[in-house]
């Protein structure tokens, strides 16, 4: 009688996708608001590590808003198409439809053509119904990783166009 034998191969990366959620969690981890831990960096990180994104692969120019007082933009992104307003959210959990409504509402008092939500992590489906029709992109962890990916491309490609490699 023979009996198969099956060697388990420690779990590797199957895929793209689970590279992406590997770099997502990390994101989350790295711009986390630990109230336990007492870290020296600025509040507004995320947000600038955020609209540097934005403006790499949108285009335009970013402004960050002062912490307090912005009435919920954090992001004001300024494009050939006219004024975008964002706000950033470091969560673990899914994200609610609240700061939907509030982009909505600065969106009409500022007169912006649209906006955006950007999350390390989700959206409720409540979320994403409320946001339907309201010119509000949500962009959740996964996409946040793909953008970024896509801005080191960019940056990668300028640096290539300064540095070019030698002709031999």
């Amino acid at each position: 009688m023979l009996l198969a034998v099956s060697v388990l191969q420690p779990k590797t990366f199957s895929s793209h996708e689970d590279m992406k959620e590997t770099l997502r969690i990390g994101l989350y981890n790295r711009f986390k608001r630990d109230l336990e831990q007492d870290k020296d960096e600025d509040p507004l990180l995320f947000e600038h590590f955020v609209a540097a994104i934005m403006t790499s692969v949108r285009g335009g120019s970013t402004n960050i808003t002062k912490s307090s007082g912005d009435f919920g933009i954090d992001i004001e992104e300024r494009t050939d198409n006219g004024l975008y307003l964002g706000q950033v959210k470091c969560y673990k959990e899914p994200i609610a439809y609240d700061p939907i409504a509030i982009i909505h509402s600065q969106m009409v008092k500022q007169g912006a053509v649209g906006g955006y939500v950007i999350t390390t992590s989700d959206f409720t489906s409540n979320a994403r119904a409320y946001a339907q029709g309201l010119n509000i992109d949500l962009i959740n962890g996964r996409q946040l990783v793909e953008l970024w990916l896509k801005h080191l491309d960019t940056k990668r490609e300028r640096a290539e166009v300064v540095n070019p490699e030698p002709q031999i």
